[in-house]
């Protein structure tokens, strides 16, 4: 029974990763895979959640979670009505939530929460935010990532500012 239940979940989860999708973790884009515990999928709100060990995948970008939900478009692809079944449609919205990391060849990044917009390609770390890129290490309470144009914004936290360590790319030259 276990071993039926590993090769449903397996099914459903090669369908919704075959799902045609306009979210884009990655620069460049391309398909999504993933991987969790548990997933569960909610018809009438277009809604699927996948629970534990969350790892997300696209392009060069990964995204791990305790919990991750993504909202479908209504009418994306297809007829008027667009397709129906678990996963089916353009990816609309994602919350990550619990221990968030995002990573990418250049950076990374970590928090409590974190939500992604197709409409602005945008993500939002929040909760105890980190960002490490190279030898640099930048600290606050929300992250602002542009995906596309690589453009990242940290507000402060509690403290009221933003805090930082830069290192030089050489140690030469004037101080």
């Amino acid at each position: 029974m276990a071993r039926l239940a590993h090769v449903l979940i397996g099914a459903i989860a090669a369908l919704c990763a075959a799902a045609p999708a306009s979210a884009q973790l990655s620069s460049s884009g391309g398909p999504i895979s993933y991987e969790a515990d548990t997933l569960e999928y909610f018809d009438s709100e277009r809604r699927l959640v996948l629970r534990g060990n969350v790892d997300l995948v696209q392009g060069d970008a990964r995204l791990r979670a305790d919990v991750l939900t993504l909202y479908f478009a209504p009418g994306s692809g297809g007829g008027a009505a667009g397709p129906t079944g678990v996963g089916a449609g353009d990816i609309q919205r994602m919350i990550a939530e619990g221990r968030v990391y995002y990573v990418r060849p250049d950076q990374q990044a970590r928090g409590n929460r974190a939500v992604y917009e197709v409409s602005s390609d945008s993500v939002t770390f929040s909760g105890n935010v980190i960002v490490a890129s190279a030898a640099n290490v930048l600290r606050g309470e929300t992250l602002v990532m542009q995906v596309s144009s690589g453009r990242t914004s940290l507000a402060p936290g509690a403290r009221g500012r933003v805090q930082g360590v830069f290192r030089p790319r050489s140690s030469g030259g004037a101080q």
